[in-house]
């Protein structure tokens, strides 16, 4: 996986995105974004408002994420309607224990990093019509 070089900080245990957003003190530091999970609009905004909550989407990528040599391993959650995003690094739990937030994910090397989409309709089978 890529590894990129951001200017950020990650928050333990941050309760909402905007906290994220008010703190000034960037530094260079090293992530591996492991996953992409795309969530729609409605998700997003919910999810940026609820760190703390545990997230259905978070759940089977947890142990995926994590510190090591230097590199934090994260998910980036995102949408497709906002140039930013949030990285997270669960360590084994259902939330966000450590976030981050990035301003642009253009920042960030996504080469074949692989995309959860959760923010697909799914599609209703069609009905035949009865004879």
């Amino acid at each position: 996986m890529p590894k990129s070089t951001i200017n950020g900080c990650f928050f333990f245990k941050a309760s909402h995105a905007q906290e994220l957003m008010e703190d000034k003190t960037m530094k260079p530091i090293q992530v591996e974004v492991v996953k992409i999970l795309q969530l729609t609009g409605q998700q997003f905004r919910d999810f940026s408002a609820n760190l703390l909550r545990d997230m259905p989407f978070l759940i089977p990528n947890k142990n995926l994420t994590g510190y090591d040599k230097g590199v934090t391993r994260c998910l980036l959650v995102a949408t497709r309607s906002r140039r930013d995003g949030i990285l997270v690094d669960c360590q084994g739990y259902n939330f966000a224990r450590y976030s981050c937030y990035v301003p642009s994910k253009q920042s960030l090397d996504l080469r074949d990093v692989p995309i959860d989409h959760y923010d697909l309709k799914l599609r209703q089978p069609r009905r035949q019509r009865e004879r």
